[in-house]
């Protein structure tokens, strides 16, 4: 049978790329830190995913394993898998790497010439693009000769939510996430992979629309819906003015998309984006402002998700208001509990707004100007 090792039991490890692997055929073992989490996989060597869509359905995975990450029957692994994937974050990535390589050094040793397929199923922009540089960092000539030779690194972008579980996980070991998924990867197509995966020659116009059309319109609606006192994305959604916010900014990333990659049909991204927000507004999926805003200094960030899809939307001549005024909402974000909240104030307090949408979102220019009106307008509002 063939050999999958997943790095990550979380939600998302559980109950989107580990089961679609099962579902393929493939022996799959998780590997993770926490050990009462192995200790418990590899004990019952089953689990439940719970599907949330317009219904509730539950799926239970079978014939699986667990190994503490690190540890020498994971690099073992490492070395004898077929299929290796991950869902981390891109920060441990780097740790992850540091175990293939020891595996692929011991598969280079044992003459094992079939090939590895090697895929960082993660939350970032060309994740395993990182994660091959971080392997190729630790290795030697003679192993990188041989990770040309055997080992397939593919970039792909992942979208599934893995909401609240309150509610709805009756075990520690169920996985609670949407119906929904898109897996998409930059490749042909790879025999005996899992059903389900969409391949494409250029992952590029995907990962910009996934970022602008879901994290970024998610983003969009949970620094208006924080303004407004609202806790949860669901709850927001049913005040007609955010909805419409929401749709505003897609609709303007949305013309920005199509003109950058002409593939990209405005119907379609229409379409598209419409099907976001009925996700996002899903009963079952309770999910909180707090933690879809946090860290809005890292999502301010140029090409991020909210300067990203303003600067595609005016390189296409298009409006741009709905965006703007989407920045200017993070750009009043305070959570006290969230450092990095904090620390964008505690900027704008001391150096000015403009300075500081110059320095970190990197504007200038009518989208400059067009921010800064949009902030005026919302803080005259919550004076």
């Amino acid at each position: 049978m063939r050999r999958a090792l997943h790095f990550g039991a979380g939600n998302i490890g559980r109950g989107f790329i580990g089961w679609l692997l099962a579902e393929a055929g493939f022996e799959v073992t998780f590997a993770d830190v926490v050990p009462g989490l192995v200790e418990e996989l590899a004990a019952k060597r089953s689990y439940r995913v719970v599907l949330l869509g317009e219904e509730k359905r539950v799926v239970k995975v079978e014939g699986v394993d667990a190994v503490l990450l690190g540890s020498d029957r994971c690099v073992e692994l490492a070395a004898t898998s077929d299929w290796i994937t991950t869902a981390v974050g891109v920060r441990h990535l780097e740790g992850v790497a540091a175990v293939l390589v020891e595996g692929f050094r011991r598969r280079m040793r044992a003459g094992e010439t079939g090939d590895v397929t090697v895929i960082a199923c993660e939350n970032a922009v060309r994740a395993t693009s990182q994660l091959r540089q971080h392997v190729e960092r630790l290795a030697d000539e003679a192993l990188r000769a041989f990770l040309g030779a055997h080992v397939r690194f593919l970039d792909a972008a992942v979208d599934r939510i893995a909401p609240n579980r309150e509610g709805h996980a009756e075990d520690a070991l169920d996985a609670v996430v949407e119906s929904y998924y898109e897996w998409v990867v930059e490749s042909s197509p790879v025999p005996g992979a899992p059903q389900g995966i969409s391949w494409v020659s250029d992952l590029n116009p995907y990962l910009e629309r996934k970022l602008y059309l879901v994290n970024g319109a998610h983003a969009a609606i949970a620094y208006l819906a924080h303004l407004r006192g609202i806790a949860t994305i669901g709850e927001a959604l049913k005040h007609q003015d955010i909805e419409q916010h929401a749709a505003r900014f897609q609709d303007e990333a949305a013309r920005g998309l199509a003109h950058r990659h002409p593939a990209f049909a405005l119907a379609d991204l229409a379409q598209y984006a419409a099907k976001v927000r009925a996700r996002f507004a899903n009963p079952y999926v309770i999910d909180q402002v707090a933690r879809v805003a946090r860290d809005p200094l890292r999502k301010l960030a140029p090409g991020e998700r909210l300067v990203g899809p303003l600067m595609a939307a005016a390189d296409a001549g298009s409006e741009t208001s709905a965006i703007e005024r989407a920045v200017a909402c993070a750009l009043c974000y305070l959570d006290e509990g969230d450092e990095s909240s904090v620390d964008l104030h505690r900027r704008i307090a001391a150096e000015g707004v403009e300075q500081v949408v110059r320095a970190v979102c990197g504007l200038d220019g009518k989208q400059l100007h067009g921010v800064l009106a949009a902030y005026e307008a919302l803080k005259s509002l919550t004076a």
